[in-house]
């Protein structure tokens, strides 16, 4: 499974995003495998089988589809503990970075601190196996 030591991760950002669409694409199909489904629109206006191979496929891609949702929800969730166990100036930065997707300079910026400063916490965050952007 995942393990935290050094593992990149995309930004916390890009998993909420991809979450939203994984699960439009979910209910989209879900929607249409119930057009197909007996008593369904589509049902009556095909033939059994092309219907039952329909149905099977759909299944098998809302299946992917959940798998896909709940791999990318254990990442969500292994960030967010992540960010949790940290305080201080440490929590800004690695939440305005890995849930804001703010670079180094907006974050130096909005917590008054210099670059150079953010970019050594960073550094250490990263080192204690932080999710990384990308």
């Amino acid at each position: 499974m995942i393990e935290t030591s050094r593992l990149i991760f995309r930004s916390y950002n890009a998993i909420i995003k991809d979450l939203d669409v994984l699960r439009d694409l979910l209910e989209v199909t879900m929607q249409e495998r119930e057009n197909w489904w007996i008593g369904g629109r589509l049902f009556h206006s095909v033939p059994l089988d092309n219907a039952a191979k329909r149905v099977d496929m759909l299944s098998s891609r809302i299946e992917k589809l959940s798998e896909a949702i709940d791999e990318l929800e254990e990442k969500k969730r292994l960030i967010q503990n992540k960010l949790s166990e940290l305080d201080g100036i440490e929590y800004k930065v690695a939440y305005k970075r890995y849930v804001e997707g703010k670079d180094l300079q907006q974050i130096a910026d909005e917590v008054d601190r210099s670059h150079d400063h953010v970019r050594r916490i960073n550094s250490r965050l990263n080192a204690t196996s932080m999710p990384q952007t990308g």
